[in-house]
């Protein structure tokens, strides 16, 4: 026989979580179904401490916990297991002309997806903040009808943010101080999370990626620019010092191209779409994509595939720079365009040398490379489990 606890129909969504009912929670999501007792031990929490969170979250219907069916050694134990589906968000990836709209489960499980245009820039090159208001409250109206009701939104943008609210430089919108967060709540009711792209999907990574077995790792993304996201001891760092210019204008050759700040041999020069496509348009004297380089070198054209081997050779050192700053085993690589660079000969070689150690040293160092390359609709879940970690009172 198995006796289950179900959850109280009354729960009260908008109630903040205590530390121990998140720690038990968080833990849920990330590792799967577990007894009280193994909680308490990896949680370093009393038996007490843990039943009083088990018993609230199971209140809140984040949590059902059944006894299992006596086994023939030991006793019957109770396992708490969370509930996916007792919180949705929806995540909104915005682009400089599109916004990406998912409704994810407690998971990050994506239940359903849409997307719609945003206003055209003006003459000054800014979207309008009211039309992308309308925007985002549109597709939550739309994704909402998909669930019993949403309990918050993430929004990810290119840029810098602030107090998960403002966007002090939005890339790609032409924004500057922009209040993002407010206006979409006054529209929607919801409690509305705004973050920096890259750090939305480190996020996301903290909980259901590398975070599950490293506490430390960075982030890359290669696509419209080069990105970076920053995990130190299980906490997603919000705001970069130098939005990673840093680290996307490190020198990897000074006789390399020149990049769009002038820069000569960084590795942005290499890496982002634009210089390489504006440097590459220009020697040809015509239009040539970042899509066409790579299918010309499917093709076997020698240009485009050393082209794209030294773009491979800047990232490798990109990966290895950013680890040993880190001091970290475990980088993810993502975005659009990573997926050109993935199992690289000319990469991996890189980074080997890099981690060559001297004749005398007996320390070894090997990396764990995650690549993920990722649609919209994935950088749109990152905004989601960005928002689904600020309801729940997540750092």
């Amino acid at each position: 026989m198995v006796i289950e606890t179900r959850p109280d129909p009354s729960r009260n969504n908008d109630r903040a979580l205590s530390a121990g009912e998140l720690a038990v929670a968080r833990h849920l999501l990330i590792h799967g179904p577990a007894t009280r007792g193994d909680l308490g031990d990896r949680l370093n929490l009393s038996y007490a401490s843990t039943s009083r969170a088990a018993r609230a979250l199971i209140q809140e219907g984040m949590a059902s916990e059944a006894l299992e069916q006596e086994s023939a050694v030991g006793r019957p134990r109770q396992v708490l297991t969370a509930v996916p589906t007792a919180r949705h968000v929806l995540g909104c990836k915005l682009t400089t002309d599109t916004a990406y709209g998912v409704v994810c489960d407690m998971y990050g499980n994506v239940t359903a997806a849409a997307r719609a245009a945003l206003p055209r820039p003006d003459s000054s090159g800014t979207v309008s903040l009211a039309g992308t208001v309308k925007v985002i409250a549109q597709l939550t109206t739309r994704l909402g009808r998909k669930v019993p009701s949403l309990d918050g939104i993430g929004i990810a943008l290119g840029g810098v943010v602030s107090g998960r609210s403002t966007v002090r430089e939005g890339t790609f919108l032409g924004w500057r101080d922009v209040e993002l967060a407010g206006p979409v709540t006054e529209r929607t009711g919801l409690p509305v999370t705004v973050t920096n792209d890259v750090t939305a999907l480190a996020r996301e990574q903290l909980w259901f990626g590398a975070g599950r077995s490293h506490s430390t790792f960075g982030v890359i993304t290669v696509g419209a620019g080069l990105g970076f996201g920053v995990v130190r001891e299980g906490v997603a760092v919000e705001e970069l010092i130098d939005n990673g210019h840093l680290l996307a204008h490190v020198p990897v050759d000074p006789r390399g191209p020149v990049c769009g700040l002038g820069h000569r041999g960084c590795a942005a020069a290499y890496l982002n779409r634009e210089d390489v496509e504006r440097r590459v348009s220009a020697a040809a004297g015509r239009t040539v994509t970042f899509d066409d380089l790579i299918r010309d070198r499917a093709a076997g054209d020698e240009d485009a595939a050393r082209l794209l081997d030294e773009a491979a050779r800047a990232l490798g050192h990109l990966i290895a720079t950013f680890a040993g700053a880190l001091q970290t085993p475990c980088i993810v690589l993502a975005g659009e365009d990573v997926a050109a660079f993935a199992g690289s000969r000319v990469m991996d070689e890189v980074i080997a040398d890099r981690l060559r150690p001297g004749p005398d040293e007996a320390q070894r160092c090997v990396l764990d490379l995650i690549t993920t390359p990722l649609t919209f609709n994935d950088w749109a879940r990152g905004a989601a489990v960005a928002g689904i970690q600020n309801i729940l009172g997540a750092v």
